[in-house]
């Protein structure tokens, strides 16, 4: 791991680059050797600013920075805060125009009824299963609602698996049918940017304004990076306030449930529980072939059946994974002039590094939480109820509702016949432990982890 850097408050052009390079280090150790050829190493370090609170980042063209901004721009964070132990502003540069991945040095003074919502990312191109039915439906009733239901919505789950999407598709709805409505979206590192310029340049007025006043509607992405900040708790603790009380719809996305997030304010944990808290699920097989399809819809790729089934088989866990292997396989098509093919879909997934995943079920890992917790097969499907036997039963229901498609009911008759009720409680009890018991967090953690790379 490279080691901390500490430079005086006039950084020198060396002392630029090394925290560049020692950057670089660590997002390499942190994303994918594909992932880090195509969109971090073309990466280089224009400038940090006097102060060495803000850093500006030369990328190749708009097209690259944005889908860095989309994707990475929480890891380049994180990556120059374990390098430099403080916060940046990070700024694109690029020789093309690209406003919106310039952070202003006050709060943005744009039309808030023009929010910085993706073209792309509607309710109509948000391609559904059972595993996100409950967010979507519930993202639609707060659009076309806002304020008066769900307040907060809260939708949690894992990387690449359409929250972002349903708060952008949120954004649109109102926008279309509410046209004088303002909505603001951010991300949470934007928010912190936000923030931080304020205090700096003593806009506080300003940051406000915007955020209260000129908002009906606010979306922030990832908001579990706002924990471990006071400052940030403290604004955003008093902006849900203002917003909350002046019927102002708020829709937060993050990677766990409130309850779960270490670092996070007793207080701001309470706010983000009063509306309705939905999570969006991994898609099965069927769903992940028809986003597969609908994408290659939209962008004009011809995808012969047989590699859309490919490729919803190996890539398993992601949306985001799935779709921008579609968009290295037509971009491959048409550089190379090669028609797609299985053939070409399997070069494609040996360059990535990727390989054939084995399908979890319901019994694999019922099998390796007895591994985990040294218990037997036998007294987790059986009635017994003490503690040896109880926790590593509801953990395994747990594990098995996140990590396949089984219905409540069906993880219910896999241990004796429970009822789908006692499967709901059983989720609860573990969501409660993991709060409460960092050890047992850690413990279910590691085994998830082996579960989904074995």
């Amino acid at each position: 791991m490279p080691s901390t850097l500490h430079f005086p408050l006039t950084p020198s052009r060396d002392l630029t680059l090394d925290l560049w390079d020692n950057t670089l280090a660590a997002l390499r150790n942190s994303v994918g050797p594909s992932e880090f050829k195509h969109w971090i190493k073309p990466i280089s370090c224009a400038e940090v600013d006097e102060c060495g609170s803000r850093i500006v980042l030369e990328v190749p063209d708009a097209s690259h920075g944005k889908w860095l901004k989309e994707n990475y721009l929480s890891a380049i964070r994180a990556a120059l805060r374990e390098i430099s132990e403080r916060e940046f502003a990070i700024d694109f540069k690029t020789s093309e125009p690209l406003p919106e991945l310039v952070t202003p040095t006050t709060p943005r003074q744009a039309n808030p009824n023009q929010p910085n919502l993706v073209a792309r990312y509607r309710f109509d191109t948000f391609v559904g299963g059972p595993n996100s039915q409950f967010a979507r439906t519930a993202a639609q009733a707060v659009a076309d609602r806002p304020g008066a239901q769900y307040n907060p919505l809260f939708l949690y789950g894992g990387v690449g698996l359409g929250k972002t999407h349903l708060l952008h598709a949120i954004g649109h709805a109102v926008m279309e049918q509410r046209p004088s409505s303002r909505v603001v979206y951010v991300s949470s590192e934007t928010f912190l940017n936000d923030l931080i310029s304020a205090i700096r340049n003593d806009r506080m007025d300003l940051f406000r304004t915007h955020y209260r006043d000129q908002c009906d509607v606010l979306l922030i992405d990832d908001i579990q990076f706002i924990a471990g900040k006071d400052r940030t708790q403290e604004e955003f603790f008093h902006l849900f306030n203002a917003l909350h009380g002046s019927h102002k719809q708020i829709v937060l996305t993050s990677d766990q449930v409130p309850a779960t997030i270490p670092g996070l304010e007793e207080r701001v944990k309470s706010r983000l529980g009063w509306g309705l808290i939905c999570d969006v699920k991994p898609p099965g097989f069927e769903t992940r072939v028809a986003i597969l399809e609908r994408k290659a819809e939209l962008d004009g790729v011809n995808l012969p059946t047989e590699v859309a089934h490919f490729l919803a088989d190996q890539i398993t866990r992601n949306v985001r994974e799935l779709e921008g292997a579609l968009m290295r396989l037509g971009a491959s098509s048409r550089i190379f002039g090669k028609p797609i093919t299985l053939a070409l879909a399997e070069e494609l997934l040996c360059d990535l590094g990727a390989r054939v995943t084995r399908r979890l079920t319901p019994d694999s890992i019922l099998s390796s939480v007895c591994d985990a917790f040294h218990a037997s097969e036998r007294e987790l499907r059986g009635p017994r109820r003490h503690r040896h036997v109880t926790v590593p039963r509801q953990i395994a229901m747990y594990l098995i509702r996140e990590l396949t498609d089984a219905s409540l009911p069906a993880i219910g008759e896999l241990f004796g016949g429970r009822d789908h009720t006692t499967v709901i409680n059983a989720l609860k009890r573990i969501e409660q432990l993991r709060a409460a018991d960092p050890g047992l967090r850690h413990r279910m953690d590691t085994l998830r982890k082996r579960l989904e790379h074995d």
